[in-house]
């Protein structure tokens, strides 16, 4: 675990390196022209169904440099293992934004839930704590001065077969931005 802390600190001071030389010139001054909200929803329905919404709230550092924190919960039914849970979590993310509209993102997410299908043969029911760092990079599409939709590939770089799910991750989302941009 502290390996995966390590990258991950030695990504965010990359990157935050690479962004102290960014312009803040079209956000403006004052916290409320900094922020931002949205999160993303899913739906996977078949053997397995899926149902996740994952709010999110965040901070323009400047034009390049966001960073935030958010919230999952995801309902997940197999029918091949008959088994249903309920999992939720934390993350905080970084993103940079290099040439607009496309960014790069990591995130750090615990995610925990209880389930018994990793216990064979007594399938006692164990809580699993799930700790990935997801990196990649994301497309933003604007759809107003404040309203966007995101799309991001990321890649779990510390998957394990508890993770709730494989690499790797399409994740789709809307964003609110409270400045207006010019």
């Amino acid at each position: 675990m502290k390996s995966i802390l390590r990258v991950f600190a030695i990504i965010l001071i990359t990157l935050s390196s690479f962004a102290a030389s960014a312009q803040n010139d079209d956000i403006g001054s004052g916290l409320k022209n900094h922020l931002f909200t949205g999160g993303s929803l899913g739906l996977t329905f078949g053997n397995e169904t899926n149902i996740e919404a994952a709010p999110l709230f965040g901070y323009h550092l400047s034009n390049v440099v966001s960073f935030g924190i958010g919230g999952s919960y995801q309902y997940f039914h197999s029918r091949y293992y008959n088994e249903s849970m309920n999992i939720t979590g934390g993350r905080a993310f970084f993103r940079i934004h290099p040439l607009r509209p496309v960014f790069l993102h990591a995130e750090y997410q615990v995610l925990t839930y209880k389930t018994n299908i990793f216990n064979a043969p007594t399938y006692e029911v164990q809580t699993i704590v799930a700790e990935g760092l997801l990196v990649g990079a994301g497309y933003r599409e604007y759809l107003s001065d404040r309203l966007s939709t995101t799309i991001m590939l990321l890649y779990d770089l510390n998957y394990t077969k508890y993770s709730p799910y494989s690499n790797p991750l399409f994740r789709f989302g809307i964003e609110w931005a409270f400045p207006v941009k010019k």
